[in-house]
């Protein structure tokens, strides 16, 4: 009976000792794990998967088409009262592509706003957060298309400097909350300055100037594990 009771409390103390980690993010952090059939595509939290210890569980917390006030709707439920160690929060790009295609993206304003308000409530219970800037909309300089929606230069001018905008504002909160950064943008403005000599609107790091391919998801990756070893 001692025998017993000595076993289960090393299972409940591996148990209290665990690292839960979410990442709250739209269809890129969705897609950043493996489902049945996807073949040799392999996802950034897939890969983080493999290389941190059982002690770390990954909870996916991405969906499609969101943005910073689709988080606020659901960051109570889906990171709050999982009452995680460690939050990535990696949001943004809807919020200013969607304002070109259907005008319904998010202003700058309303966005740290929002994120302001997330991270006020998820530091507050404890949680270190990793804040993500936005990555790309389109690899080239020039003209672009993305799910048959056309952008001539100008536009993806605007869009650039958005998106330059917007993580200005995740770096602005990050230093003012004093959180982890994690500067992808600049990583992938660097990364595809240096392999894009073809100016290619796609296949670089995503597979459709958006969405990550796998170089896209190991370079993410290889970024994110830093903050879990």
């Amino acid at each position: 009976m001692k025998k017993l009771s000595l076993i289960i409390l090393v299972i409940m103390t591996a148990c209290n000792n665990s690292t839960k980690v979410v990442f709250l993010g739209d269809s890129i952090t969705q897609q950043g794990e493996n489902f049945e059939g996807e073949g040799t595509y392999k996802g950034f939290i897939t890969s983080l998967r493999e290389n941190v210890s059982q002690e770390v569980e990954l909870i996916n917390k991405g969906i499609g088409g969101n943005k910073v006030p689709d988080l606020l709707l659901r960051y109570n439920d889906d990171v709050l009262k999982l009452k995680p160690n460690i939050v990535f929060i990696y949001i943004g790009i809807n919020d200013v592509w969607h304002k070109y295609d259907w005008g319904s993206g998010t202003d700058i304003d309303i966005y740290e706003k929002g994120l302001r308000k997330i991270i006020t409530d998820i530091k507050a219970v404890g949680a270190k957060i990793i804040l993500c800037t936005p990555t790309v909309i389109g690899e080239n300089n020039g003209e672009f298309k993305l799910n048959n929606n056309f952008k001539d230069i100008d536009t993806m001018e605007i869009m650039n400097k958005d998106l330059d905008a917007f993580s200005d504002v995740v770096r602005n909160l990050s230093s003012e909350f004093n959180t982890d950064l994690l500067d992808l943008r600049k990583k992938f403005k660097e990364y595809i300055s240096e392999n894009n000599d073809q100016n290619m609107p796609k296949g670089v790091l995503t597979s459709d100037g958006v969405h990550l391919n796998n170089e896209g998801n190991k370079l993410i990756a290889d970024a994110m594990i830093k903050f879990l070893n």
